[in-house]
């Protein structure tokens, strides 16, 4: 089991603790939920909130690292959340995989609800995939290895799923890519829930899906997403006391 973690702690200690506010402060996260990071010096090693601080007032202090392969916190303190099944089933699945998000944003978990696949209708939402969000089928928690291989099993390579009646799941590159993800994919539901009021979605397919996918996504965007829901937190002293 790795050990030796001072030198990253600082590093995603702040990292994770900002993510975490700014998934509160977008109405993405409440009470619940958590945000992870694969350390990138040691793969075998994600960082995550530990399962008793505050979302809103969470600090650097909060954040724990987790052995992926021994399947426990490292070190003495407070563990992580019960659910950190989901973050290492992916993490031991898909070595892409850098960020990650478990939360329960409102108008996805409406959807699901109602039995409403997630489908991609806004610029900002194209990484959703064509046929829609894949869906585990329970709205069981994950804390078990059993329900997280299920959970893994049915988000299969993509970038974003929904537990039914429970919540959402979005995995990126990195920590950043993945908020942003679960910010744009609650925007993307709640204007789907709108236009299921008045008619029927026109959801992007296809080429123009694709062509979407292009012009509103990549680093960049991604970037430029971050930026402006951080500054946004930031004047609203949402980040205040972060360290």
């Amino acid at each position: 089991m790795t050990t030796t973690l001072y030198p990253s702690s600082t590093k995603y200690g702040d990292l994770i603790a900002r993510a975490v506010r700014l998934c509160n402060a977008a109405n993405v996260m409440d009470f619940n939920g958590h945000v992870s990071a694969r350390d990138a010096d040691d793969p075998n090693i994600f960082w995550i909130n530990n399962r008793h601080a505050s979302r809103s007032t969470l600090t650097a202090a909060d954040i724990v690292p987790f052995d992926i392969r021994a399947g426990r916190r490292v070190g003495e303190g407070i563990e992580p959340p019960s659910e950190w099944h989901i973050h290492r089933e992916i993490y031991r699945r898909r070595p892409e995989a850098g960020g990650i998000v478990h939360s329960h944003p409102p108008f996805i978990l409406t959807l699901s609800s109602a039995g409403q696949k997630l489908k991609p209708l806004v610029s900002t939402a194209c990484f959703i995939p064509e046929a829609g969000a894949p869906v585990f089928d329970s709205p069981v928690l994950i804390n078990t290895e059993a329900r997280g291989k299920g959970m893994a099993d049915a988000m299969g390579d993509a970038p974003i799923g929904v537990l039914r009646q429970h919540g959402t799941v979005t995995v990126g590159g990195y920590a950043e890519e993945a908020v942003v993800m679960m910010i744009c994919a609650e925007d993307n539901a709640r204007t789907q829930y709108q236009a299921l009021q008045i008619g029927t979605p026109t959801y992007f397919h296809g080429e123009e899906l694709r062509l979407m996918k292009g012009e509103h996504g990549g680093p960049h965007a991604i970037k430029k997403y971050w930026h402006y829901y951080e500054e946004t937190a930031q004047r609203a002293g949402v980040l205040d006391g972060l360290s």
